[in-house]
């Protein structure tokens, strides 16, 4: 698991990043499980309290959307692909030859093979589930964060993630199981990205059109919020974006017409 460069705890920085970006809900964190002994006690498992089977996406947004602990594991899960990402399936030849996604997501068995060796996993076993969970609730070190905001609010995050390092970041798109960008790329790359939400995530997870994601390893935390917080006080970019209003505006001609018609006639005469 990764561990923060200082001792701050998920609820400063739950305060930290809305003070700067204004979160229409809650950043979560995720953590990976070894054992159930690490569960949080109060975290709600679908299968057994809430009677339901729930996809990894799904999860995510009961967390960020009613700030709810959740503990997902292989008996919790509906969706067999973001089980197999996370490692709490096999993955069989007939999964790896691509049959879950042709005819689906791609043409050929070929193109769906490529597409799933392309998904981000954990190793089979690796974890017993996964703890979402609104950051500001986070017990522990999560693993990876992942925040939903509109355009402008995920152009921020990168902008604070640019802020130190500089260049350009890379994103992927596959358009289907962006639980893995979210909550397994982070872990493997080390890096931040930005996610398109895919077709499951707004089924399941209820995502809305104008939202997009956007996740990192936890210990990377302290840099995007210092580079919240240096890009704000440059004032080259804040949220909201701050509107240009010192201009003078364009009209039809024929106001324009009446304007010089005005000038020509002079100001009203006074009471």
């Amino acid at each position: 698991m990764n561990a923060p460069s200082n001792p701050a705890s998920p609820a400063v920085h739950d305060d930290a990043l809305n003070t700067y970006l204004r979160l229409a809900s809650f950043p979560v964190a995720v953590t990976y499980l070894k054992s159930w002994d690490e569960a949080p006690p109060k975290a709600r498992r679908p299968a057994r309290d809430l009677g339901n089977r729930f996809t990894t996406c799904q999860a995510i947004s009961c967390s960020r959307r009613y700030g709810w602990v959740l503990a997902l594991g292989r008996e919790d899960s509906s969706c067999v692909l973001g089980a197999m990402a996370l490692g709490l399936e096999k993955r069989l030849p007939h999964y790896t030859e691509g049959n879950l996604c042709v005819d689906l997501y791609t043409e050929s068995l070929q193109a769906g093979q490529l597409s799933e060796e392309s998904v981000p996993k954990l190793g089979e076993g690796a974890c017993v589930g996964i703890v979402t969970a609104p950051l500001a609730k986070a017990a522990g070190t999560p693993d990876v964060v992942i925040i939903y905001g509109n355009s402008a609010q995920i152009m921020r995050l990168g902008q604070a993630v640019l802020w130190k390092q500089g260049g350009a970041m890379n994103s992927v798109f596959r358009g289907r199981l962006d639980c893995a960008d979210l909550a397994i790329a982070p872990t493997i790359t080390g890096a931040a990205q930005m996610v398109v939400p895919c077709t499951g995530d707004r089924i399941f997870g209820q995502v809305q059109d104008h939202e997009v994601a956007f996740s990192f390893p936890y210990s990377m935390i302290d840099d995007v919020i210092a580079g919240l917080e240096a890009t704000h006080k440059a004032g080259a970019s804040r949220y909201p974006v701050t509107n240009w209003l010192n201009y003078t505006g364009g009209f039809p001609p024929s106001y324009e017409k009446y304007r010089a018609m005005l000038d020509e006639a002079g100001p009203p005469e006074t009471a």
